[in-house]
């Protein structure tokens, strides 16, 4: 053991040997980082969207824990960054368990209320069904009958006890239809209470450019723990205000809408297709390659400017056309948020500069 010990100790004076290990510790402590980031991450991940609990500021904390361990050097400090947040992530998780279970709990009441409503409707008619039966049977006796003023009498009476029968179970089914119908209503207004509207944009149904600064960051920070080719084209309307000055901004929001349904009908449904500001929009293809967006890029260019739109449907032979210019730039693995839209901002600039009407990719 005293040997062992003394092995180490010469090992540590040694220079060549002192440099090895601060290597491997050096790489040790930049494996760590990456893992820390990696589960900070996937912890905002599991975290689901709910306003009622702010997972928005759930989130942001966990951000800060993120940029402290990035630019905290001290063993020590990082610790105490931990060990100052981690019971408000504890409490956060508890949060989000008990909002999970009571809206469980509300979901089974919910469903329990629809269960009996449909045994009580299955009860009813099979009552309905007995009663029609008990009617059947006295109908049928009414036919051994030879008076016929007796028969008609009789028939007279068991017609209005059926048609009697039948309105009752009508209204009642009417009744119950109507409770289930509020249950199911109450449900679907919960459900769109979750989606949250706030993150489109209200003229043209793309997302807004709040969602986009939320998802590009989400983009980032997932492709430095696994790593996805991803481009980014942003988009430009060429000569937009010549649009509105010549036809009036109702024929200017009317282009912005066309764009976004071309861009629909052109890309992926899991291309994330934002309005980043007036007639400039951005577009988010996750794996897809520099090269092949631009390809997409020029094609989209090509098709929407071979395009003529309807001005107004009641003169159906005023068409307008328009044109759009791209930059394209793909994600690389130190990109930051800024730093991967100016270098497609450039290449905008420089299809603007080019002639418009075109799409070209960053250096």
């Amino acid at each position: 053991m005293i040997r062992l010990f003394r092995t180490k100790k010469e090992l540590i004076k040694s220079p060549e040997n002192l440099d090895q290990l601060l290597d491997e510790c050096q790489e040790r402590v930049q494996s760590l980082s990456h893992i820390s980031r990696a589960l900070i991450f996937f912890l905002k991940e599991s975290a689901m969207d709910i306003s009622e609990i702010d997972a928005d500021g759930f989130k942001r904390r966990l951000d800060q824990i993120s940029e402290h361990l990035q630019e905290t050097k001290s063993g020590a400090a990082t610790t105490k960054i931990f060990s100052t947040r981690k019971l408000a992530i504890l409490d956060w998780i508890g949060a989000q368990k008990q909002y999970v279970q009571e809206k469980e709990n509300e979901l089974k009441n919910i469903i329990d209320l629809l269960r009996n409503g449909l045994n009580e409707m299955i009860g009813d008619t099979q009552t309905f069904n007995a009663r029609l039966y008990e009617r059947n049977i006295k109908m049928k006796a009414i036919t051994e009958l030879n008076d016929l003023r007796k028969i008609r009498e009789s028939l007279k009476t068991e017609v209005s006890q059926m048609k009697l029968i039948i309105q009752e179970k009508q209204i009642r089914d009417s009744k119950q239809i109507e409770s289930l119908s509020n249950e199911v209503g109450v449900l679907r207004s919960s459900l769109e209470q979750v989606k949250d509207a706030s993150q489109l944009d209200a003229l043209t149904g793309a997302f807004n450019r709040m969602a986009f600064d939320m998802h590009i960051q989400w983009i980032i920070e997932r492709t430095s723990v696994a790593w996805n080719p991803t481009s980014l084209m942003m988009c430009d309307l060429d000569d937009f205000k010549n649009v509105n000055d010549t036809y009036g901004h109702i024929v200017g929001d009317r282009v912005l809408k066309c764009f976004v349904q071309e861009c629909r009908s052109m890309f992926r449904n899991d291309d994330f297709i934002a309005r980043y500001g007036g007639e400039e929009f951005a577009i988010i293809l996750p794996g897809v390659s520099q090269k092949k967006a631009l390809k997409r890029a020029r094609s989209f260019c090509k098709i929407l400017a071979d395009k003529r739109f309807l001005i107004d449907s009641s003169h159906p032979d005023q068409r307008i056309g328009f044109t759009v210019s791209i930059g394209v730039s793909n994600l690389f693995k130190n990109d930051t948020v800024e730093s991967w839209i100016q270098r497609a901002d450039m290449a905008l600039y420089q299809a603007k500069h080019q002639g418009k009407c075109r799409a070209l990719g960053s250096p």
